[in-house]
């Protein structure tokens, strides 16, 4: 990955990690709409960054986590299978 790109994703994710840590239920939903009008593609790209979180969240031991992401991690490992058995490809 180069320097650059990497850089661009902290970004995105310092962007993603504001959102939810300021704001509430309303710009949730202004975040999926928008989401909703990107291309399909990058609608589907985006979900495999979902599975992905989902299947590290799904992988922590119970010395990696706590009470304030104990219910992400419970629901990320029942959903795991599902998960698992469901490759989206890059179209």
């Amino acid at each position: 990955m180069r320097v650059e790109d990497k850089r661009e994703v902290r970004e995105a994710v310092q962007s993603v990690s504001h959102i939810v840590n300021a704001y509430g239920n309303e710009e949730v939903d202004f975040f999926v709409k928008q989401m909703s009008r990107q291309h399909r593609t990058l609608q589907q790209a985006f979900t495999r960054i979902c599975q992905a979180w989902f299947l590290h969240l799904a992988s922590l031991e119970e010395s990696h986590y706590d009470l304030r992401n104990e219910a992400s991690v419970e629901l990320a490992k029942k959903i795991k299978v599902t998960l698992e058995n469901n490759h989206l490809p890059l179209i």
